[in-house]
């Protein structure tokens, strides 16, 4: 029906307005912004600004939007009956609740970008020179970042780039090439206006995010020259603005908020934004529902300390699997025999009690991550964004949650410099500086073959930003989510592990054919667990299908192919 309002294109100018005058009044409000002169003083703008941040707290099933993404990529499963689980599984349509939740978030965030920049004229003559350029330079960052997650979600989408009215609204696509192209073109041209000085609990762009964001759109469009050349801008600044945490867990604990490799993050404050993290990934035993959680096989990728495949490595015993193995696996997963959040983390069948450290001194209790019917699951869980400073209150976490640091930053520039055919020195340095942080000390990488490095970059972005809200990107641009998403999402043997290693390929990605694998009606005491069967259609599931409300009121949507509409 085209007279239904399309909320994910229509900006409601009450989201900026505190109250409207009546039509037939011509005097403006006297203590109230006006419509017609909303945005003339620097004070409405600022307002307004800070109101386009307002998507960057969107939520998928509880979870920042940005982090969501590899709970339904093959490292990640949500163990709730949900939309989401319908997506990672491969059975969502155009109705899929947080499909059409994102989207609509989404383009409600550029909306409120269009109004700010189509208005912001009114207020150039009272506004500070310098204040008026950098509040326009932070909204078209805004604009390309929501833009950004649109077109690697989607596609081509329609690209609004001012405020519609209703008779206006029914617009084509664009193309994805020239989304993209609008988003790099923001990002090159608003840095101009941005401040430099990264302080990472500001949450407010700077140049070196509209440069690192661009890093990461050109090199996820195989724009290799613009990936590196962001890139390098970043780096310029290393040693004022931005560098690696010496201590790589610190990151995603309050303990680090305040590290210079954190170039943007969304912040967080108790009564007025916050996120349950705490419970997604908490253990059963510290008051956590750990419903969302990494598939067992992701934790065979990261390599043994000697810097092979655990497949490969002399150092790899298939009994105690996680030990002698790059540190980031420890950082990333909580794995049986590990402390987290104050307990003893088991998963082991038999381990009906273990250890509360958080008592003093330590008590024996009751094991729940081995006896309730709802904990692990795959017998690891996320150990990033949990603290256990959050343990009283697991839904109202303030911790900061990062959209894009220096790692990152680095390892673009690794990748467009493999990819564009460009290997050299500064190539093994950018993937050293992260491999041989102190809290990781992994072996350099050596190899100047290209075919090597081609791999090894694309591993070493799992072992680096895995429960970052990436990998689903980064399996879908490299055309292996064919593979890896019919797979099934695995669970450990309830008590036992497999006697042998499993077959690892050049991804990193686990094959357990060698492996056995309970079916339906066995025991998985002594086999793998099957969690969930996934499919994964290579002619329709690399693009999110166009939300059904687009559909039925804009006769000009074209859906995307396989969704049968």
């Amino acid at each position: 029906m085209k007279s239904k309002i399309k909320y994910s294109i229509i900006f409601i100018l009450l989201t900026f307005l505190f109250v409207s005058c009546e039509d037939y009044l011509e005097k403006y409000p006297l203590n109230n912004p006006s419509d017609a002169t909303f945005l003339s003083n620097q004070t409405e703008l600022e307002m307004a600004v800070t109101g386009c941040y307002n998507a960057m707290w969107t939520s998928v099933q509880g979870m920042p939007f940005h982090l969501v993404f590899d709970q339904i990529s093959d490292i990640g499963w949500d163990r709730n009956g949900s939309a989401l689980q319908a997506i990672g599984r491969g059975s969502a349509d155009s109705r899929n609740s947080d499909i059409v939740s994102l989207w609509t978030n989404l383009y409600k965030g550029i909306a409120k970008c269009n109004y700010v920049l189509a208005n912001m004229e009114r207020g150039v003559d009272n506004i500070p020179t310098d204040v008026y350029a950098q509040s326009k330079a932070e909204v078209r960052f805004l604009r390309a970042f929501y833009y950004h997650y649109l077109a690697e979600l989607f596609g081509g989408v329609p690209l609004v780039t001012q405020p519609l009215t209703l008779s206006e609204a029914n617009i084509t696509r664009s193309s994805k090439a020239d989304v993209v192209d609008f988003i790099l073109t923001e990002l090159d041209e608003c840095a101009n206006d941005l401040p430099q000085e990264n302080d990472p609990l500001a949450g407010r762009a700077t140049k070196g995010a509209a440069w690192a964001i661009m890093s990461r759109v050109a090199l996820y469009n195989e724009k290799w020259d613009t990936a590196i050349s962001s890139a390098q801008k970043v780096m310029a600044l290393e040693g004022t603005e931005y560098e690696l945490s010496s201590n790589y867990m610190d990151l995603f604990q309050y303990a680090g908020q305040e590290s210079k490799e954190i170039i943007l993050s969304v912040q967080f404050l108790k009564g007025e934004h916050m996120h349950s993290m705490f419970r997604f990934f908490g253990t059963r035993n510290a008051k956590g529902h750990t419903n969302k959680k990494p598939s067992y096989q992701a934790a065979d990728s990261w390599e043994c300390t000697d810097g092979l495949q655990i497949d490969e490595s002399p150092l790899f015993d298939p009994q105690h699997p996680y030990e002698n193995r790059d540190p980031r696996l420890g950082y990333t997963f909580s794995l049986s025999g590990s402390i987290f959040l104050g307990f003893q983390y088991e998963t082991h069948g038999d381990s009906l009690y273990c250890w509360d450290y958080n008592q003093n001194p330590p008590k024996r209790i009751a094991n729940l991550e081995a006896t309730h019917a709802y904990a692990t699951f795959t017998g690891i869980g996320w150990r990033k964004y949990a603290d256990n400073l959050d343990k009283d209150a697991v839904n109202d976490s303030e911790l900061n949650t990062i959209v894009i640091r220096y790692a990152e930053v680095l390892l673009n520039y690794a990748e467009a410099k493999i990819s564009s055919g460009s290997i050299d020195q500064s190539v093994l340095d950018a993937i050293n500086k992260i491999r041989q942080r102190p809290s990781v000390e992994m072996p350099p990488l050596t190899t100047t073959n290209a075919e090597e490095l081609k791999y090894a970059v694309r591993r070493e972005r799992k072992y680096e930003l895995s429960c970052e809200g990436l990998r689903l990107f980064d399996i879908k641009r490299w055309g292996i989510a064919e593979n890896v998403m019919n797979l099934p999402v695995l669970g450990r043997m309830k008590k036992s592990y497999p006697s042998i290693a499993p077959i690892v390929d050049e991804y990193g990605t686990s094959y357990y054919d060698n492996i056995p694998i309970a079916q339906q009606g066995e025991s998985a005491d002594f086999k793998m667990r099957i969690v969930e069967i996934r499919s994964f259609d290579k002619n329709r599931d690399y693009l999110w299908p166009i939300p059904y409300i687009e559909m039925d009121t804009n006769p000009e949507m074209v859906q995307n192919p396989g969704y049968g509409e």
